[in-house]
């Protein structure tokens, strides 16, 4: 008697266990990250070798009306070509915000298509023009406050193309707004040795573990798949974060953290940056950096290098929507860089 009603109680217990509601996922960067186009997807519709940029989180220097509170965007990059795709998930602070933003995004001279693909809640599809003469497919649509972006630059897509990266990234939405799809953990061990708040250079956008093809994609010490393939054949980690520069309304401040299983590999990835750059006319003055450590200014930005133990760390300032950053770029990534050594000449 007494064991069936123990057996009652549990099977009551489950069900009230299993019938508890999750609870939406916050609309944080990182979350919108997750819920962005994943890259198999890419690979599958695109075809050919796509490889992922670095994230950008650009919910305050986007700079629009209406504003995003968050925004986490994605861009594949075709190697080989000038082609690009570019997803990018804004979160309002309403639907109807998200609904503006569809809008004004349908403001062109084409003739928008609202009917097909019908993904999300509301949706418009058109195909233009580039300067260069090229063709850009465009794609937007809502789900809740969320408003989506697909931008194809340099191909022109139909719609039933597009709507492939269109309907992952809207029941990825679907599962954010359930609670069953959360941000990816980011390593603890690899979080602790990012800069510490006290000597952060704004506050922070978003913050992203990032694969060797994402960096391969923006680093200029080799090709593509030649940064890749070092990357990969040293086991590096890569953990990356954006900033908005402290009195800046278009500046943004990069920090990628290279973790690597020991000193040599670190120092052996730094070398070539470090005497390309140091050798250069665009070097600067790396501050107190360490000796293997090298600083440039060139094609609008500001980027600092420094290796120390088994950790490389790169700082980088740029203005995403505008041609130049400010000039103040140069002091606020040396002083980062400075005490962003200082943390990391003790770490293990």
């Amino acid at each position: 008697m007494r064991a069936a009603l123990l057996a009652l109680v549990l099977l009551v217990t489950a069900g009230s266990a299993a019938a508890t509601p999750l609870t939406p996922t916050p609309l944080t960067a990182e979350a919108l990250l997750a819920a962005n186009v994943p890259e198999e997807t890419v690979d599958v519709i695109a075809g050919g070798a796509w490889w992922p940029q670095l994230p950008a989180f650009d919910s305050v220097v986007y700079r629009a009306d209406p504003q995003p509170e968050t925004a986490a965007g994605l861009t594949f990059v075709q190697l080989g070509s000038d082609a690009t795709i570019t997803a990018t998930l804004y979160a309002f602070r309403s639907s109807h915000d998200a609904y503006k933003f569809l809008l004004y995004g349908e403001l062109v001279g084409p003739v928008v298509d609202r009917e097909k693909p019908a993904v999300g809640e509301q949706h418009g599809f058109y195909v233009t023009t580039l300067p260069d003469g090229k063709p850009v497919t465009r794609f937007f649509f809502t789900r809740g406050r969320v408003g989506v972006a697909i931008t194809v630059n340099r191909q022109r897509w139909n719609q039933s193309r597009i709507a492939i990266i269109a309907q992952a990234i809207d029941a990825n939405l679907k599962e954010l707004a359930a609670g069953t799809l959360r941000a990816t953990p980011l390593p603890a061990d690899q979080l602790a040795h990012l800069p510490a708040g006290a000597i952060a250079p704004g506050p922070v956008l978003g913050t992203a573990t990032v694969g060797d093809e994402a960096w391969a994609t923006v680093d200029r010490d080799g090709t593509a798949r030649q940064v890749r393939d070092g990357l990969k054949k040293r086991s590096a980690k890569l953990l990356f974060r954006r900033y908005q520069r402290v009195g800046s309304i278009t500046d943004v401040i990069e920090t990628t953290l290279f973790t690597f299983p020991k000193a040599a590999d670190a120092a052996r990835w730094f070398a070539p940056f470090g005497s390309g750059v140091n050798d250069s006319k665009s070097s600067l003055d790396a501050g107190s950096t360490g000796p293997q450590a090298a600083y440039r200014h060139g094609r609008d930005n500001y980027e600092l290098r420094f290796a120390t133990g088994r950790y490389v760390a790169d700082v980088f300032c740029y203005a995403p929507f505008i041609q130049s950053p400010s000039t103040d770029c140069e002091r606020v990534v040396r002083t980062l860089g400075e005490r962003w050594y200082t943390q990391l000449v003790h770490a293990r």
